[in-house]
């Protein structure tokens, strides 16, 4: 009798196989096409994140040494509108600076302020409580009635683009400092010690558009940083001010440098008001290894200050 072969035993076998290609895996060929096409665009994801934080990165450096460029040149601003004369050049003073730094830095701006002595310093107070004709004989006696009336003395300020060495902490590509030589220290005051190679600019043998240091010792004045990350001058390029009645210093540089206004004396003696220009440019290009590095991206816009100087001795206000 012949077997026959019935509907169950059909649909037995085909659950079977159906079971068994479900068993089935991938092959080597497809795993590996998978893991390629994976790392792809793991990667293109790694790098359009890493992309991302170099550029905001980058873009907050920017900003930061913008912004302390912008900080730097409103300290200068306010301490130069403070000046009772200013240099056209700051070498007619820095001949007479023992301790000022020569080591390829490029003087910018010098400058005579008066400084007000601190009224709730013990120093201060000490002076102010003595009687000058007791305490001190001879010009001390005038020194001190002066220094009580005026209450302030005369400062040389001067301000200068310094290098970044390999030996120094600083990551930019040069610096900007502020010397300072003061006539007195707190401590000196009551005692009226003139800083070490200090020459009052207002003295009888003595002035401030030739003023000439102490015969006996040497200059002994205070060098602080202002701002890092300055830019480098650009080869070829000439200061611009704003028209010929000033004068640029220095004149070959670019990148930070004044423009100090010229014929503000007449004949008689009088002139009228000083004005002063800076500019200031500032670059995020690190030159040691463990900062943000740029390219020429990393060079910001000029800034740019007008100071009208407060001094107002010898002046008379322009005619409108």
């Amino acid at each position: 009798m012949a077997n026959k072969t019935s509907p169950n035993s059909f649909t037995l076998a085909w659950l079977l196989r159906a079971r068994l290609t479900l068993r089935s895996g991938f092959t080597l060929i497809e795993l590996l096409i998978a893991v390629v096409v994976g790392g792809i665009i793991i990667s293109t994801m790694l790098y359009l994140v890493v992309e991302l934080l170099q550029i905001n990165r980058r873009e907050e450096v920017l900003t930061q040494t913008q912004q302390d460029m912008r900080r730097a040149l409103d300290y200068i601003a306010r301490d130069a509108g403070e000046a009772v004369y200013i240099y056209s050049s700051p070498a007619a003073v820095i001949g007479q600076l023992d301790d000022f730094p020569d080591n390829g830095e490029i003087p910018v701006l010098a400058f005579w302020r008066l400084d007000p002595v601190d009224p709730s310093d013990a120093n201060t107070q000490a002076l102010f409580n003595k009687v000058c004709s007791t305490a001190f004989s001879g010009q001390d006696i005038r020194e001190c009635e002066t220094l009580k009336v005026r209450q302030g003395y005369y400062t040389l300020v001067v301000y200068a683009q310094q290098p970044n060495g390999n030996d120094t902490i600083w990551g930019g590509k040069s610096r900007i400092v502020r010397y300072e030589l003061p006539r007195y220290t707190s401590a000196n005051l009551p005692n009226l010690f003139d800083t070490v190679g200090y020459s009052e600019p207002t003295g009888r043998n003595n002035s401030f558009d030739k003023w000439k240091k102490a015969t006996t010792g040497l200059t002994d004045g205070n060098l602080v940083v202002l701002t890092d990350f300055l830019d480098d001058p650009v080869a070829g390029n000439t200061p611009e001010c704003p028209n010929a009645n000033y004068l640029a210093s220095p004149a070959d540089k670019d990148n930070f440098y004044a423009c100090v206004r010229q014929n503000t004396t007449s004949k008689d003696g009088a002139g009228s008001n000083q004005t002063l220009v800076v500019f200031l440019r500032g670059n995020a290009t690190a030159e040691k290894a463990g900062f943000v590095t740029f390219s020429e991206a990393g060079r910001l816009p000029t800034l740019k200050s007008e100071v009208l100087i407060r001094g107002v001795l010898d002046k008379l206000p322009e005619e409108q």
